[in-house]
């Protein structure tokens, strides 16, 4: 039976997209008959770059675009962390005081060209793949295997390139070339699209409760082998105070009042986030004024009358969460609102230690 997809031998400077019909796709009856990059036995590992690059680095079209891993990769796989440990003279042993989680730092050979690639299509996909390689805006590298299908991670490159080349690529038409590449991942897990639930709605929640709040309940997954902090959507309240739960566990968080001003609300459990943005925060307002003039010490003195004054941040105040959703899980939040035209959608990101 011929193959209705094309496997290029050769590499190509802009990819083609790859495909089979579905009337081709009947024909399949096992996984063997499937082209064998369809079957996906293989890992498979690309590169996006921030103008939408794609590099197959590893798997059955690797050095499609003229650029592949060469042997070595390192600190793609594991989380980075590091124990602290506390030892002492009169000690039996160590005790772990506490776990650093680091950085991610890959390193890597690149090869770039091909044997029988020509002066000009050579020095083409060199100029692509270090085109991508851009300090400032980073890139995308995602691993795919049938077990784990894909994670991704947003990587920059850490340093200049240093490696050195004996002589010039393209000496006796060889136009290949292999360097040493550092990337780094300020943020080391793996994510997935994070999984986001049907609308709560306060109109269908029942008769509220001797207080006016309105109470339901919001199922999450959450796939990944990390403890994640969980996203609430409020919308379709003009006013009114919600109360959120904090993650896994019975403490119930209050956010409001909510305003007709202030728009949809975002509320964000992650300690290293704001807490509350809303669809009509002022920008460059307020505050952020006052960080750019020369009276910042003014603003912490003396109170200001500005439109950011009024902002949903600052009558909430300090909030504080302290809890995750775990791993492996799914987690039943508990959410509740005083407007009967108030929706409450969650939203979790789902996080992996590893790349597979």
């Amino acid at each position: 039976m011929t193959s209705a997809l094309a496997i290029p031998t050769a590499p190509a400077i802009i990819p083609a997209a790859q495909y089979i019909t579905p009337d081709v796709m009947a024909q399949y009856q096992t996984l063997e008959d499937l082209p064998y990059p369809l079957q996906a036995m293989e890992t498979v590992m690309v590169f996006i770059d921030s103008s939408g690059n794609i590099f197959h680095l590893n798997g059955p079209l690797a050095g499609k675009e003229g650029v592949k891993f060469y042997e070595n990769l390192k600190g793609e796989h594991h989380l980075f962390f590091e124990q602290v440990t506390v030892e002492g003279a009169y000690m039996l042993g160590g005790i772990i005081d506490r776990t650093n989680y680091l950085m991610r730092k890959i390193n890597f050979r690149v090869h770039i060209g091909a044997p029988g690639m020509n002066n000009i299509t050579y020095r083409m996909c060199e100029d692509r793949w270090w085109a991508g390689q851009d300090e400032i805006n980073g890139g995308w590298f995602g691993v795919f295997t049938r077990y784990s299908g894909w994670r991704w991670i947003q990587v920059w490159p850490m340093k200049t390139v240093e490696t050195q080349q004996k002589r010039d690529p393209v000496a006796y038409d060889n136009n290949q070339a292999i360097w040493d590449v550092d990337w780094i991942a300020p943020l080391p897990y793996y994510s997935k699209p994070a999984k986001t639930s049907d609308n709560w709605k306060a109109a269908n929640a029942g008769p509220a409760d001797a207080n006016g709040f309105y109470h339901g309940t919001i199922a999450i997954p959450n796939g990944g082998d990390m403890g994640t902090p969980v996203r609430y959507l409020v919308t379709g309240a003009n006013s009114g105070t919600c109360y959120v739960q904090d993650n896994n566990s019975d403490r119930m968080v209050k956010v409001g009042p909510i305003e007709t001003s202030d728009g949809d609300v975002l509320i964000d459990t992650d300690p290293t986030h704001k807490p509350v943005l809303c669809q009509n925060d002022p920008y460059d307002q307020g505050f952020y004024d006052k960080q750019k003039a020369s009276g910042l010490l003014n603003f912490f003195l003396q109170s200001i009358l500005t439109p950011a004054h009024d902002a949903l941040w600052l009558r909430v105040g300090y909030l504080r969460f302290l809890n995750v959703c775990p791993p492996y899980s799914v987690t039943h939040l508990k959410v509740m609102h005083n407007n009967p035209n108030a929706e409450i959608a969650a939203q979790l990101p789902q996080r992996y230690k590893r790349s597979r």
